[in-house]
């Protein structure tokens, strides 16, 4: 199998920036090495306790809770064992000039997400024959680090994903790739899909798979979703759009499939926020010279309200404000006062700007004001005034 040597920097970019927490600040729970030795000697540790960095007394993943583990300032760190407890994530590199190593010395298993080997980042198995394994779906990445294949390399110093041999050092044991193929392509397949959520229903939703890693160029895609009341969703498109959801919370997953079968997926939430709607539209009004007449509108979703006048029939509409004439202009009722023969035919509309974020606004119908005079009926020596 021939196997790609060159890695979009680009999707690598969206990768590590979707994938990846902010490293600039801290959470408790964290983890970062305050020396070099053994993994599980909490005196090469500090935690972070939600205030300070503070001296270990236990190891990252020796209980539960631990975040996000990072190997930095010179240390290294050899690993050899397998952690019993999952770590949100391993950084490895602090980019400040030193090399921070991460030393696979006996077969260890790390239940983790992704190891990323960073800038200033190191990583070496450094027995003939030994194994580091990571749980199914994980990302080995390396964004500026370096993933030793030096000699000896063998077959024997081994990448585990899930139940594949992902890498060995030379490629061979039936390993679709060898280390220099993932330091040529950033790390091991992946996927960090991510989409131009949250939208209003009835706009269209855009997925990104946003492929990384050896084996990401020529992969195939499998895009699946649930959804309210049932929704179901497929495409192999890389970046699929979707049109016509309503609003609701909804999950779409995609599966990434190099050429030699090896499959690795994300999951990314996403959420359709419902639009303003009109549920009663503005009626035709009549009223007499002097009078008043009120429009009215009824609408959900809504945040505020414009009404429109047209005097030329309904070819321009200008913004109408509260004054003399009209009291209401940006609620659900207007009130035009003071009517003149010359009001007869102005139509009416109201804007509706959407509460939620990115939906659009929307326009009511139009409604017509007639203003007519009184019919006086004289009847011998009675007389009726009669408004129209």
């Amino acid at each position: 199998m021939v196997h790609p040597k060159s890695a979009s920097l680009i999707a690598l970019l969206f990768f590590i920036l979707a994938f990846l927490p902010d490293i600039s600040a801290q959470d408790a729970g964290d983890y970062r090495s305050a020396g070099s030795g053994n993994w599980t000697d909490s005196a090469n540790w500090e935690v972070f306790d939600g205030t300070n960095w503070v001296a270990a007394t236990t190891y990252p993943g020796e209980v539960g809770g631990t975040n996000l583990v990072t190997i930095q300032n010179g240390n290294t760190i050899s690993l050899g064992s397998t952690i019993p407890n999952p770590i949100a994530g391993l950084i490895v590199g602090d980019g400040t000039g030193g090399t921070d190593t991460l030393e696979i010395d006996n077969d260890a298993e790390l239940d983790t997400p992704y190891i990323d080997i960073q800038t200033g980042g190191f990583a070496i198995w450094t027995a003939s024959s030994i194994t580091l394994s990571l749980p199914a779906g994980a990302a080995f990445i390396i964004s500026g680090g370096t993933l030793d294949d030096g000699k000896p390399c063998s077959a024997s110093k081994r990448l585990r994903i899930g139940s594949v041999i992902y890498s060995t050092c030379n490629g061979g044991a039936g390993a679709d790739y060898s280390f220099e193929d993932l330091q040529n392509n950033g790390g091991s397949l992946a996927v960090s899909p991510d989409s131009n959520s949250p939208v209003c229903e009835g706009n269209d939703l855009n997925l990104y798979a946003n492929p990384s890693g050896t084996g990401s160029s020529g992969a195939t895609f499998s895009w699946s979703a649930t959804g309210p009341g049932g929704y179901t969703f497929s495409s192999t498109d890389e970046n699929p759009v979707v049109s016509g959801l309503a609003a609701g919370s909804y999950s779409y997953t995609v599966v990434i499939t190099d050429s030699s079968g090896y499959s690795s997926s994300g999951t990314v939430a996403v959420e359709i926020t419902a639009g303003a709607s009109i549920t009663l539209q503005p009626a035709n009004q009549q009223a007499v010279p002097g009078a008043t007449a009120t429009f009215e509108v009824s609408a959900s979703g809504a945040a505020n309200y414009q009404w429109e006048v047209s005097t030329d029939g309904g070819s321009s509409f200008t913004n109408v404000s509260d004054g003399p004439k009209y009291t209401g202009s940006q609620t659900d009722q207007l009130q035009v006062s003071g009517l003149q023969p010359s009001d007869s035919g102005n139509l009416f509309r109201v804007v509706i700007q959407a509460s939620n974020p990115g939906c659009p606004s929307i326009t009511s119908s139009t409604a017509e004001l007639t203003v007519s005079s009184g019919t006086v009926i004289t009847n011998r020596k009675i007389t009726f005034r009669v408004n129209n």
